[in-house]
């Protein structure tokens, strides 16, 4: 049966409030899951999220600082309609840009899950 979200209410099936965000699990089932992340006063995340598939990012409201380890990748901020495409492995950290707005930075992310590991979280 079809199922309708609105993610712009914050709908989902289950949330979670985690150091780095809010995370609502919209859709998990037949090898893909789909969330929405939601970033306002949280820190930032010392270290690297590194994706075991590719991730696909929609930011929907706000602005999100992509910061990637790699030397010979430039930082990125992505605004309202963007959509980032992170390969496999590609080590990164996202946060709400500019950090002293209150304004939150709300993303949509969906990934496979067939052949992840278990470990693997909602995008950055």
């Amino acid at each position: 049966m079809p199922t309708i979200v609105n993610v712009l209410r914050g709908e989902a099936g289950s949330t979670r409030v985690t150091p780095y965000g809010v995370v609502g699990t919209v859709y998990s089932g037949h090898g893909i899951e789909a969330v929405w992340v939601s970033k306002r006063g949280e820190q930032v995340d010392p270290g690297w999220f590194v994706p075991d598939t590719v991730d696909v990012i929609l930011l929907r409201e706000g602005h999100l600082r992509i910061e990637f380890e790699a030397a010979e990748l430039d930082d990125r901020v992505l605004e309202p309609g963007d959509l980032l495409v992170l390969p496999p492995g590609q080590r990164c950290r996202a946060y709400r840009w500019p950090r002293d707005v209150d304004q939150a930075a709300r993303f949509l992310a969906v990934y496979p899950t067939e052949g992840a590991s278990p470990g693997h979280t909602a995008g950055p």
